[in-house]
C-alpha cells in the first residue's frame, strides 16, 4: 500500500488533502523520464520554447484564484496575500523570461585581441535535468522561479515541494498538462528529507534549493562530490537601517509589514532594525502604533496569518525566551496567541536586544521585530554587517546619494533603498545571497545562466592557425628576443 502525505490547514488543524509519497528508490526512474524529455526539449530554440511559456502564463492567470485557495488551505495566509505574493509574482517571473530568455541566452562574441587572426564566441547550453527543492512559506512562487527559469534555459524539471505543503506543489502537474508542455518535462515527487536526498544523488545535472542553511550546506557537500552546480537561496537575518533623515512613518510601517507579513515567515523578512539615536524614540513610538493595528486570527485585513506548524512555533518561542532571559524587553506580544483553533503567535516588538541573543544571530522566521538604538550611521553599518548571513537588507534616508553609498557598503546579496523585501519580486535584477545565505542566484541573466553551461568556441580567421603564425609550433623558431619584442610592441603604451 502506498504511503501518503497529509496536508493540514494551520488555522484549524484540519486535513485538507493528501498526496502519494515517492519512495526514494523510485526517484531515479523519475529522473530517467525527465532526461528523455530533456533530450527533446534541449533541441528547441528560445523562440520555440516561448509559446509553451506563454501558454503556462495563461493557465496560471486563468487558474489564479484556485491556486491561491490551495495555497491558503495549506499555509493559512490571507487569500489576498496568497494571490499577490504567490500567483501574481509567479506571473511576473514567467512573463520576464518569455520576453528576455532569448536576449539572455544570445551568443556572446568576444574580441580576440591581440590574437586578431582568431575569432571567438560563447554559447549557453542547458545543464540537463534540474532538481528543484522548495520550501513551504511561499509554496507556489518559490518553486515557480526555478521551474520556469530552468524551462526557459532548456532544462527539464523534477520538483520536490515541501512535505508541509504538497498540494501547492502538486498544482505544477496539472498546470503543465493544461499548458501542453511536453510529457515528462515537469514532474513532481513527494516525500520528506530522504526523498529529497535521493533526488540530489540521482544523477540530476543541477540543483536549485530554497530552504535552511543547514540543509543547503548538506546539498552543497553532495553536489561538490559530483562537481554539480547548485543554486542555493538559504536563510537570512535581514537588517533594516533607519537613518536620522528618513521618513519615519514610512520606515515604521515598512518595518512592521516587512517583519510581520506571512507571520514573519519570509526569507526577506525584516529580522533586525537599527535606528540611529536622534530618531530612535520617535521611530519606536510609530512602530508600536503600527503593530497595534495588526492582529492574528481575525480573518480580516489586519490578520498576519498563522505559524505554519508547531516546530516553527517552537523556534520562535525559543528565540524570544532567550532574548528575555538575557535582558530584552517585550513591548508588544511575546507569546502564543490565545485563539480557539490554529497556531498563532502575537506580533512581537522587542527592545534592549544585543548581538549575543539568538534572535539577532539566527533566523527566527516569525512575527518578531527587534529594534536596536545605535549612535550613528557608522555603528548601524557595523552592526548590520555583523552577521553570518547576507541575503537582504534595507536602508532608509531621504538623501538618495547617502542611501546609495550606505547600500553599497552593506554585506548582503540584495539591498532595498526606502523599501523592504521588494527585491524578491523584481525579476530584472539578480537576487542572490552571500555568506551563509547561499550561492548562485535567481532572476535576470544570472538566473537563467545558472541553469546553463557556457561553451566557448574559437575559429581561425586565416588559412593558417594563429598558434602556427605565432611560431609556437615545433620545432620552436622563436626565441626570447622575439617574444619580448612582441610583448613590448603590444602592451608598452
Amino acid at each position: 500500500m502506498s504511503e501518503t502525505l497529509i496536508s493540514y490547514d494551520p488555522r484549524t488543524g484540519e486535513a485538507v488533502g493528501s498526496v502519494i509519497v515517492t519512495p526514494p528508490q523510485d526517484v531515479a526512474a523519475v529522473v530517467d523520464r525527465s532526461r528523455e524529455a530533456f533530450e527533446r526539449w534541449r533541441t528547441f530554440e528560445p523562440t520555440e520554447r516561448r509559446p509553451y511559456l506563454q501558454r503556462l502564463r495563461r493557465v496560471v492567470l486563468d487558474q489564479g484564484q484556485n491556486i491561491a485557495k490551495v495555497i491558503q488551505s495549506e499555509t493559512g495566509k490571507p487569500l489576498t496575500e496568497a494571490y499577490a505574493f504567490d500567483v501574481l509574482t509567479s506571473l511576473t517571473v514567467i512573463d520576464h523570461y518569455i520576453h528576455h530568455a532569448r536576449e539572455y541566452l544570445r551568443v556572446r562574441h568576444g574580441s580576440a585581441w591581440p590574437f586578431v587572426t582568431t575569432k571567438g564566441w560563447t554559447e549557453y547550453h542547458p545543464h540537463g535535468v534540474a532538481a528543484v527543492i522548495s520550501p513551504w512559506n511561499y509554496p507556489f512562487f518559490l518553486p515557480m522561479i526555478s521551474t520556469v527559469t530552468a524551462l526557459a534555459a532548456g532544462c527539464s524539471v523534477v520538483l520536490k515541494p515541501s512535505e508541509v505543503t504538497p498540494l501547492s506543489g502538486e498544482l505544477f502537474v496539472d498546470l503543465a498538462d493544461r499548458a501542453g508542455l511536453p510529457e515528462g518535462l515537469v514532474q513532481v515527487i513527494h516525500g520528506a528529507g530522504d526523498t529529497g536526498a535521493a533526488l540530489v544523488e540521482s544523477g540530476v545535472d543541477v540543483v536549485a534549493f530554497t530552504g535552511s542553511t543547514r540543509v543547503g550546506k548538506m546539498i552543497a557537500a553532495v553536489a561538490a562530490e559530483q562537481m554539480m552546480p547548485v543554486v542555493l537561496e538559504l536563510g537570512g537575518v535581514d537588517a533594516m537601517v533607519v537613518l536620522e533623515d528618513a521618513n519615519i512613518t514610512h520606515a515604521a510601517r515598512a518595518a512592521v509589514w516587512g517583519g510581520m507579513t506571512n507571520a514573519g515567515q519570509m526569507c526577506t523578512s525584516v529580522e533586525r532594525v537599527y535606528a540611529v539615536e536622534p530618531i530612535y524614540d520617535a521611530f519606536l513610538a510609530e512602530v508600536t502604533k503600527q503593530i497595534d493595528r495588526i492582529a492574528v486570527g481575525t480573518n480580516d485585513n489586519r490578520d498576519i496569518g498563522p505559524i505554519i506548524f508547531e516546530p516553527q512555533l517552537a523556534i520562535i518561542e525559543a528565540h524570544v525566551s532567550d532574548a528575555v532571559e538575557k535582558g530584552a524587553s517585550v513591548i508588544r506580544g511575546g507569546r502564543r496567541a490565545d485563539t480557539p483553533t490554529g497556531i498563532y503567535y502575537e506580533p512581537t516588538l522587542l527592545t534592549g536586544v544585543d548581538p549575543g541573543m539568538r534572535v539577532m544571530q539566527e533566523e527566527t522566521f516569525g512575527p518578531v521585530l527587534p529594534v536596536v538604538r545605535v549612535a550613528d550611521e557608522a555603528e548601524a553599518l557595523s552592526m548590520a554587517n555583523g552577521s553570518s548571513y547576507g541575503l537582504h537588507g534595507s536602508v532608509w534616508s531621504k538623501d538618495r546619494k547617502r542611501a546609495k553609498r550606505f547600500a553599497s557598503r552593506m554585506e548582503t546579496g540584495t539591498v532595498a533603498i526606502n523599501d523592504v523585501a521588494v527585491n524578491f519580486v523584481v525579476p530584472t535584477v539578480s537576487f542572490a545571497g552571500i555568506k551563509d545565505s547561499g550561492q548562485g542566484g535567481v532572476f535576470g541573466p544570472e538566473g537563467i545562466k545558472a541553469f546553463c553551461h557556457p561553451l566557448s568556441i574559437t575559429e581561425a580567421r586565416a588559412p593558417w592557425p594563429t598558434t602556427q603564425l605565432l611560431g609556437a609550433w615545433y620545432p620552436r623558431r622563436r626565441g626570447m628576443r622575439y617574444w619580448k619584442a612582441l610583448a613590448n610592441l603590444l602592451f608598452r603604451r
